[in-house]
């Protein structure tokens, strides 16, 4: 069931509350994965590229719900 017009109920709220952690995730995943490269830590940095690599994939499978949608 919708909505009315020009109004929004909790379905309609929850669902815009969802999308922008979503999104904001996606942002933040973004920017971690794009600077990784530059992060200067030294020998620690060679153990860390792959944990983060492997943190960023689960979160991505998480927020996707594991799915595949044809």
């Amino acid at each position: 069931m919708a909505s009315e017009k020009y109004a929004l109920d909790k379905e309609d709220v929850l669902g815009l509350v969802k999308n922008a952690v979503l999104v904001g995730l996606a942002a933040v995943l973004t920017y971690v994965g794009e600077n990784l490269s530059t992060l200067d830590l030294g020998a620690a940095g060679i153990m860390l590229v792959p944990v983060v690599s492997v943190v960023i994939d689960t979160v991505v499978k998480w927020a996707k719900n594991n799915t595949v949608k044809v």
